[in-house]
């Protein structure tokens, strides 16, 4: 990512194909430099009311979730279903269901689930500055997942479980935390996809040294298993980054560099062509459930 082109040694289990790595390196505040994830806050654009979309949005999320409400068919068939309609069908959400999400940055996901209507949001993060508390039911607290009590009746973790040091004992501890008949959502890399097994070491996806583990369908079938949930569903869902990132990986150019496609898409060595192609290939991936990307749904009965 930032072009130091350390070296750190992994092993892959012959078991359940997670790749994991073996000593996490003492200097790790070094490998999360300024640039890795924002925390200077949402934009205020997001932060700020907009009481007549807002309206509109909540109205679409009625639809989404009931089928309800003439106005949100209206907006659904207008606009589209809502960015995450399909977490909130999956996890089958309320708009009054206590929500938490971890590894969450200043919240901006959050705000977007607040701008659509639900009432009850928490995000825990340990690396931002000191408590946010938004109102109107959203915060976002500094603090150690660990040490988050209450119950809740959805948690999410988009990107953030690969980089906690002990998914067994995470998992548990969710599981305290979840509500009977609710869900965890989980967005993770996979091991198991065409990006590791062509990139290697140089797929964007496996991040070392701030992956610990790459999980695989069956390695997250069997932390389930471990800790009483129940995998009810997997849904792939990479994007065209598997390629284009792991492709600038192989001729050494860093993802923060100047010429790489996410700062300086026209300084990169792509063209829109290719960058289109790239997104064909990741849906087709993803159809045939060997994306690198995936999120799992576990369900605790």
């Amino acid at each position: 990512m930032f072009g130091f082109r350390d070296e750190f040694e992994y092993f892959e289990c012959p078991r359940c194909g997670c790749v994991q790595i073996i000593n996490v390196p003492d200097d790790l505040p070094k490998y999360y430099a300024n640039g890795y994830a924002s925390f200077q806050g949402p934009p205020e654009v997001m932060v700020r009311d907009h009481f007549l979309k807002d309206y509109l949005k909540r109205k679409r999320l009625q639809y989404t979730l009931s089928g309800n409400s003439l106005i949100g068919w209206c907006l659904t068939k207008a606009y589209g279903a809502p960015a995450y309609g399909d977490w909130y069908k999956t996890a089958k959400l309320r708009p009054e269901y206590e929500i938490l999400e971890i590894g969450c940055g200043t919240g901006e996901l959050l705000l977007e689930f607040k701008h659509e209507g639900f009432r009850h949001l928490t995000g825990v993060d340990p690396f931002i500055d000191d408590d946010i508390i938004y109102g109107d039911g959203l915060k976002v607290i500094k603090r150690p997942f660990e040490e988050i009590e209450g119950q809740f009746d959805f948690i999410m973790l988009h990107h953030s479980f690969e980089h906690m040091p002990h998914p067994q004992a995470a998992l548990e501890h969710l599981y305290d935390i979840l509500n009977s008949d609710r869900f965890v959502l989980i967005r993770i890399p996979v091991a198991s996809s065409l990006a590791w097994r062509q990139y290697g070491v140089n797929w964007v996806g496996l991040d070392p040294p701030r992956h610990f583990f790459l999980h695989t369908p069956e390695s997250i079938n069997i932390l389930a298993g471990q800790t009483g949930f129940e995998v009810s569903e997997i849904v792939f869902d990479s994007t065209e980054m598997q390629f284009w990132a792991s492709e600038q990986y192989l001729r050494n150019i860093p993802l923060m560099d100047a010429t790489s496609y996410c700062m300086n898409p026209q300084s990169s060595i792509f063209s829109k062509e290719q960058i289109a192609s790239f997104k064909v290939e990741a849906k087709r991936l993803n159809s045939l459930k060997t994306g690198d990307q995936a999120c799992f749904y576990l369900y605790k009965h």
